[in-house]
């Protein structure tokens, strides 16, 4: 019977381990997004407290070899994870702030919400090997043993949570039942010697009234919130306010439409409108990230005919956008939930306009952002074809240099047009070498204004066209073999104080 409980014990604390490491991602992402700087923090913070946990699990065990002291080291653990619960989103939101967003502030943060339960789970193996190795002779099949439970255990609950509690629960029941599965090993652990411990075993006790609680517990949102989700891939918001209504992922604003007219209502999200003004035929269009679906719906208002199909990894995008922002398909209208990538290469046909508008945020798909990515989509467009790119920082920005860059590098023409009131950047590329000054646009675009109904009108956006200058010598340009999309926005908006 004991060793039924030190193989439930190796086991279930290796689920937790796993568990609460993949969960940090949801928590810290909404401050500092899902970049490879997000997961490079959270994995070498575990690996740090694995690394100090088993060796102070070991020399623990040769002090005090005794499965009650395990119990009171797995109800600190516990105790830990309630500060997860209970203030984790507000301490990463500080953090966030103090450094905005940094790779820093990531490791910061991980290191202080996770760096000490992680620490504490990981003294179980030593001790439990400690305590189950009766003979020497046996030490090695002892090991191996309870080490294969314990890794068994963290496989399981990392596809536990990856697949089964992510998708179904929000976060904080997520932290609750871990906090309860913490607290069974903890109780099992002091099974037997409950009467001498009387103190761990009742504060056990509340911080398991405390677990179901924030199992059970109703999320109080603002009142502006519509609804609150998180999702495999982020964390979804949308809010209603001033007439307008906001979809937010991982707290960067991905769209917003008007109650009034339900048409998209930031100026960046018509500026697509302008690729009419490289080919006015336009009948199709592709739209990579699907937001709320406004852009393609407010260029078919004055293209009633054209072909519209979204592409957009996370279904619960898609799901909103029909719940909340009036989003409708048909026959003209189709979404399909795949990497844009992927679905490059599974498409047998061609567009006249690909909109890409993967680019918001701190987490950048880096995969969207390359030369061989650029060449895929020019090989599915149309003869005179465009793409589009809605950036959101303007071309001082070193992320948004080294994509013009890229573009110039596989594309004839490319041209970039300032977004008035506000920072965004709208990039347009065509393998047709159209060298057509601004005032000869403009005179296009008044000609087009005459026919189409766009506000602003394409004659507004044609003015505020940019001359650039870039000096590829100090521009990065991103390959499938080096792209740090993510190192180059994070660097764009770091503080100086950080960047020295």
């Amino acid at each position: 019977m004991t060793t039924l409980r030190y193989y439930i014990i190796v086991t279930f604390t290796g689920a937790v381990i796993m568990a609460l490491e993949i969960i940090s991602s949801r928590i810290l992402a909404p401050e500092f997004g899902n970049s490879v700087y997000v997961w490079g923090s959270i994995i070498s913070v575990f690996l740090a407290a694995l690394s100090v946990g088993y060796y102070i699990g070991g020399r623990l065990a040769d002090r005090q070899p005794r499965l009650q002291t395990l119990g009171r080291v797995l109800c600190g653990a516990a105790f830990f994870q309630v500060l997860v619960i209970f203030f984790g989103t507000q301490w990463t939101a500080s953090i966030g702030n103090l450094t905005a967003g940094s790779p820093l502030g990531t490791l910061i943060a991980a290191t202080l919400l996770f760096g000490p339960p992680s620490l504490l789970l990981a003294t179980v193996s030593p001790f439990i090997v400690r305590l189950a190795a009766r003979d020497l002779k046996e030490l090695g099949n002892t090991a191996g043993k309870l080490y294969a439970l314990s890794t068994g255990g963290s496989l399981v609950g990392t596809l536990a949570c990856t697949f089964m509690l992510i998708p179904l629960l929000e976060v904080h029941r997520i932290l609750g039942l871990l906090l309860l599965l913490t607290l069974a090993v903890a109780v099992l652990s002091l099974v037997g010697a409950i009467p001498r411990e009387r103190v761990f075993s009742i504060f056990a006790l509340v911080l398991a009234v405390v677990a179901i609680k924030a199992m059970i517990g109703v999320r109080h949102l603002p009142s502006d919130v519509l609804h609150y989700e998180v999702t495999p891939y982020q964390t979804l918001q949308v809010t209603e306010r001033d007439g307008q209504r906001f979809l937010y992922g991982d707290r960067e604003l991905y769209s917003a439409v008007s109650l009034e007219d339900k048409q998209a209502s930031h100026i960046y999200q018509r500026y697509p409108a302008a690729a009419l003004l490289l080919k006015p035929d336009i009948e199709s269009m592709a739209i990579f990230g699907m937001g709320s679906g406004g852009m393609g719906t407010y260029i078919r208002n004055s293209v009633p005919e054209l072909e519209l199909d979204y592409v957009e990894i996370d279904p619960a995008v898609a799901k909103l956008a029909r719940q909340y922002f009036f989003f409708r398909e048909d026959v003209r209208t189709r979404v399909h939930l795949k990497d844009a990538r992927q679905f490059l290469r599974t498409a047998d046909r061609r567009w006249d306009f690909i909109l890409a508008n993967a680019y918001i945020g701190l987490s950048v798909p880096f995969h969207l952002t390359t030369l061989e990515f650029f060449g895929e989509v020019k090989e599915h467009l149309t003869t005179g074809g465009v793409l589009g790119i809605n950036l959101p920082t303007g071309l001082e920005n070193p992320f948004s240099r080294a994509i013009f860059h890229t573009l110039t590098t596989e594309f004839a023409t490319v041209l970039a047009f300032g977004v008035r009131g506000a920072q965004n950047v709208f990039l347009m590329a065509t393998d047709h070498n159209l060298p057509m000054p601004k005032q000869e646009m403009m005179r296009l675009a008044r000609e087009l204004d005459k026919e189409l109904d766009f506000d602003p009108p394409l004659l507004e956006i044609a003015s505020v066209r940019l001359e650039v200058v870039l000096d590829p010598a100090e521009t990065v340009l991103l390959s499938d073999a080096y792209a740090p999309a993510n190192y180059l926005v994070a660097a764009g908006t770091m503080p100086e104080s950080l960047k020295r």
